[in-house]
């Protein structure tokens, strides 16, 4: 069986990186629609293949598998559309790669007779360059038709990652454990680098200063795995350390202080699960940290 035709509805950071790295392996593109003829062209220039179709449902028709890589809001809403209009042929393999939906988003797709599934890449994709270089081993997962799997496992083999599947009814929970995972990240280390310039650090430099810590941090979970990985004053019970950076919280905005507080109580539980922090010495953390944060 040869490789099935691709079309991408929606052409932004994933359906462009998609579609570049499909093209890479050989899948043939048969079309790409978007907003624009304009932003069509550019996605055509960065993937390399494929013709711009005139609508969602004559790019839809073209394809043996079509990715509708449109904002999470427009993916049914796009999808009732291509089905009204007959654009999805039957046995096709319709993904969206939005994290929070399931499957069931393209229920108009399957009233159409084609397979459906959702099939959303666990990673931070800021560039269509950036998410070229970074989909190699990442998680891609899966629910919908069981039909739809052994296709959506040739793609996803194709770029690099590894499928795993969820239930349907997991999806929203796991895209906001993806949201701590990775926009929460940005802000805690927004918030990092925001106290080493009240400490007096020139803000430029804090930021640079800021990298390494947190890519070292990084790399000890990938190596050892959480909680192993946790360091610092809480892990080892210094209760006399944890003092003096609320004395010195206690000079800065009460957001911050709170913000220190509440990521410490729960950073205590960690240190209990690593084995490094005795019950005396968490409950006198728990007592400092609660009443500095209330």
């Amino acid at each position: 069986m040869g490789k099935p035709r691709i079309a991408i509805i929606g052409p932004g950071v994933v359906g462009r990186s998609i579609g570049r790295l499909l093209h890479a392996r050989r899948f043939p593109i048969a079309a790409v629609a978007g907003p624009s003829p304009s932003h069509v062209r550019e996605a055509l220039d960065f993937i390399g293949a494929g013709r711009a179709a005139r609508s969602p449902a004559v790019a839809a028709h073209s394809g043996d598998v079509v990715f509708l890589t449109v904002p999470d809001r427009m993916i049914r809403p796009v999808c009732e559309e291509i089905a009204a209009a007959k654009g999805f042929k039957r046995g096709a393999v319709v993904f969206h790669c939005a994290g929070v939906h399931d499957a069931s988003v393209l229920a108009a797709a399957r009233q159409r007779k084609a397979l459906i599934a959702a099939l959303h890449p666990l990673q931070s994709f800021a560039t269509p360059d950036g998410a070229v270089k970074a989909m190699k081993g990442t998680c891609f997962t899966f629910d919908g038709d069981e039909e739809a799997a052994p296709v959506a496992e040739k793609i996803v083999e194709a770029l690099g990652g590894r499928m795993v599947r969820v239930r349907p009814e997991g999806r929203a929970l796991y895209h906001a454990a993806s949201c701590v995972l990775s926009n929460y990240l940005v802000s805690v280390a927004d918030l990092g680098t925001i106290m080493l310039g009240l400490s007096g650090m020139d803000r430029t430099e804090a930021a640079r200063a800021a990298q390494p810590l947190l890519a070292g941090t990084v790399a000890n979970i990938g190596s050892v795995g959480v909680p192993a990985a946790l360091t610092g004053p809480i892990s080892r019970g210094d209760v006399e350390t944890v003092a003096r950076h609320l004395a010195a919280l206690s000079r800065l905005p009460r957001e911050i202080r709170r913000l220190y507080c509440s990521l410490g109580l729960y950073t205590v539980r960690v240190a209990q699960r690593k084995g490094t922090l005795d019950q005396a010495g968490a409950r006198s953390l728990v007592r400092l940290l609660s009443e500095a944060g209330g």
